[in-house]
């Protein structure tokens, strides 16, 4: 059965809905409508009305009519009869009913899911970069051109917890590289605008952080890894030189957002212009990340520079999750020159998924940690086909079984479909302790239907064990569902692949059109600045191999993810300084000497390097790679870089070598080195060019001679053109080689010997 657990089950995404919503927007309009039934109304703050509103895609085909008229405000239109609206939830009903309204979709708000990666992935042999080889830091020899390092490229980044005073994203002179930054969280200056955007790098530094940089780190650390030109020299990002843009994805609602956005909606609707004294309510969604992306894309757009966005947030994957209308936008904005990156997410140590096939009983323990309430998705294959499952406890000897046939159709807080068991501790001896069990029927997306069971533990215990039992010759399965706790199907961290699960990736990671990554375990530990050998935090990973932590595919409609590996273990990255210790402990980050690589002082400030782990640490490493290529070629679109990914990516272990994409390492680790190789064409014109940089080797330049360090004298060295042409052949004298005159401007690719090669920009 263990095998069984992680085997995803693709099924027909074409059926049709039942609603014009989808399920998690449809629970938040029941939940509202429970709210105001148990109220007696609308519920009531300060004696003023509370009325909540939902961020939407809506697809219509009468524009903003329908909305208008419920209160409703369109805040971005993405063409094709598409919009991004602000949703009145208690209307909800209201809309489904007018005709202009085809479907309306919200998901759950994301979450949040770098050094000696230069050199593991081959960046630093674009770069031209010197790179010292203790696996400590890279360093720019300002003496040689560097030949591909993200210039003319935007490196965007949508995060959270942004210093932008940090010299990584700053000048040798210390103004900003930062050309753009929305911060929705910042106190607007446009009545049009929700928060601020710094559309200068002088607007940019004067703001010195984002609204949240006290309490938040993440977004810096990830920036710091993309395009950040390190601290004097150490920890450089894959782009060091590409323009850098932003944004700050408010994953939290502070008052100042949720009053930015209220006085948003009051001053674009109709209905509520009479309505003044309401108080406006937000639930937090997903749907701000889609307005976020088109804005940075026209800004792209209108600087004429190609742009490789990142993302190292996402949800976990659930029944209820529905992106029909979410990928139709995604896909529309994403093309030539148009790329967005995503973390795979760091749930591969959580056994979410199991699968029952319909010719095997199901009896199979069920793992939940604390006593909360645990929400458990049944999917059914045949929605027709009834079956009776059972719940029991480790230390009761009653089972609950339930007869899906007498399951009513939904579910209500005046009359859930629930049966108790009694579970007495013999050790407490002053109350008993019950446990209750709930199910009713639930539609998911693409036209799937199930149920959900909710499991309530009012016993406190660090691990208690449920059993699933299903007797009947089903074909289900289970996974969590959004807004409560999650049951695992395994004890916590225990897999027998790699220490990862499979069926751990959820969205937007899932996309067919957005690059997956997963992170790498490479570098076990690093040396603080107190020279103590120490390390992010321990894992039950291997060295060289995926990380514990990362999440694997199938993505609940079969297809396989992620799409590439990179690393993602004690990366070293800019700290945002404006963090307080006691916030960064409480964000997840332990005592911030201990993983500080290195500190110094720039621009009258003290800044700090340190470590992080994720794959939100290895999205980046990656985006910033596929910045270097689209200075290559600007054009690049999705599918060309996943075929660029596929034919030059390697697989680390021998298992997976020459095979197809697989749920753990996609197409195996990027290497920006023959990436570029293979987009410039030189793979394939210069067939006797080795794919890697000799060892050992350093080159400098000094006018138009090539030190070449570290190479025997005598050395065969041949410099081509990237089409192929030979410019000269010879060999190591005095330690270098003079180009002749006749080599205009461009990149070169320089062959040494048979020890390898490497690419220089005239």
């Amino acid at each position: 059965m263990a095998a069984a657990l992680c085997c995803m089950m693709a099924w027909a995404e074409s059926q049709p809905a039942k609603t014009k919503m989808s399920p998690w927007l449809q629970s938040q309009y029941k939940s509202e409508q429970a709210a105001v039934k148990k109220n007696g109304g609308p519920l009531r703050v300060n004696g003023r009305t509370v009325r909540k509103y939902i961020l939407t895609l809506v697809q219509s085909t009468d524009g903003d009519k329908a909305i208008r008229e419920q209160g409703g405000v369109v805040w971005q239109d993405f063409g094709d009869g598409i919009c991004a609206a602000f949703l009145p939830v208690a209307n909800l009903g209201e809309l489904c009913e007018a005709p202009g309204i085809l479907h309306m979709e919200a998901n759950p708000a994301p979450k949040l899911m770098n050094d000696t990666s230069a050199i593991i992935l081959g960046v630093d042999k674009a770069w031209g970069f010197e790179n010292t080889l203790n696996s400590q830091h890279s360093t720019l020899n300002s003496s040689i051109p560097a030949a591909f390092t993200g210039k003319g490229v935007i490196a965007a980044v949508m995060d959270c917890g942004f210093d932008f005073t940090h010299p990584a994203f700053r000048n040798e002179d210390g103004t900003s590289r930062i050309q753009w930054f929305w911060d929705p969280m910042t106190e607007e200056s446009d009545p049009n605008e929700i928060g601020r955007i710094y559309d200068t790098p002088e607007k940019v530094l004067e703001a010195q952080h984002t609204a949240d940089a006290e309490e938040a780190f993440h977004g810096s650390h990830v920036l710091g890894s993309m395009a950040g030109s390190g601290l004097n020299g150490r920890y450089v990002g894959m782009a060091p030189e590409a323009d850098i843009m932003g944004a700050l994805i408010p994953l939290g609602m502070g008052s100042e957002y949720e009053e930015s956005l209220a006085e948003y909606i009051a001053a674009h609707s109709d209905e509520m212009a009479n309505i003044k004294s309401d108080l406006i309510q937000l639930e937090p969604d997903n749907i701000i990340e889609l307005v976020i992306l088109h804005r940075l894309f026209q800004e792209a757009t209108a600087a004429g520079k190609p742009c490789v966005v990142n993302w190292s947030f996402g949800e976990l994957a659930n029944f209820m999750d529905d992106r029909s209308l979410y990928e139709t936008v995604f896909n529309k904005m994403v093309g030539p020159g148009r790329i967005v990156v995503n973390s795979a997410g760091n749930d591969g140590k959580l056994c979410l998924y199991l699968k029952k096939e319909a010719n095997e009983p199901l009896d199979h323990p069920a793992y939940l940690y604390y006593d909360r309430v645990f929400r458990l998705g049944v999917r059914t294959a045949d929605p027709a086909e009834p079956f009776v499952i059972g719940v029991t406890f480790d230390g009761s000897e009653d089972t609950l079984y339930v007869d899906t046939r007498n399951v009513t159709e939904e579910y209500t807080e005046e009359k859930p479909y629930t049966g108790m068991i009694e579970f007495v501790d013999p050790e407490i001896t002053d109350e008993e302790m019950y446990d209750t069990i709930q199910i009713w029927r639930q539609d998911f997306a693409y036209g799937r239907t199930g149920f959900i069971i909710n499991i309530k533990r009012y016993y406190y215990q660090w691990e208690n064990v449920a059993h699933l039992i299903v007797k009947d010759p089903v074909e289900l399965d289970f996974m969590g569902t959004p807004d409560a706790e999650f049951i695992w199907f395994e004890p916590m961290g225990k897999s027998p692949n790699r220490g990862c699960n499979l069926g751990t990736i959820g969205f937007p990671e899932g996309l067919e059109r957005i690059i997956c990554v997963g992170a790498m375990h490479h570098r076990d530990r690093f040396k603080n600045i107190a020279g103590k050998y120490t390390t992010f935090n321990n894992y039950d990973s291997q060295e060289g191999q995926l990380a514990a932590f990362s999440s694997c595919g199938p993505i609940i409609n079969g297809r396989v993810k992620p799409d590439v590996v990179a690393p993602g273990h004690n990366i070293i990255s800019a700290f945002n300084s404006f963090t307080t210790e006691e916030n960064a402990k409480n964000g997840g980050l332990k005592d911030i000497p201990e993983i500080t690589a290195y500190k110094a002082n720039v621009f009258d400030k003290e800044y700090r390097m340190l470590s992080m782990s994720g794959t939100s640490m290895s999205s980046p490493i990656a985006a910033g790679v596929i910045a270097l290529w689209l200075q290559a070629k600007p054009d690049l679109t999705p599918e060309d870089i996943l075929g660029v990914i596929e034919r030059t990516s390697h697989q680390p272990e021998p298992e997976f070598s020459g095979t197809d994409k697989n749920n753990y390492y996609g197409w195996g680790e990027i290497d920006a080195y023959a990436g570029l190789l293979d987009i410039l064409g030189i793979g394939t014109s210069i067939p006797e060019l080795s794919k890697h940089q000799p060892a050992g080797v350093k080159f400098r330049m000094e006018g138009r001679t090539l030190y070449i360090d570290g190479a025997a004298e005598g050395t065969g060295i041949r410099i081509y053109t990237t089409d192929g042409k030979l410019i000269t052949a010879g060999n190591i004298a005095g330690g270098c080689v003079v180009i002749p005159e006749s080599a205009g401007k461009g990149v070169y690719a320089v062959q040494v010997g048979k020890a390898g090669s490497t690419l220089i920009r005239l």
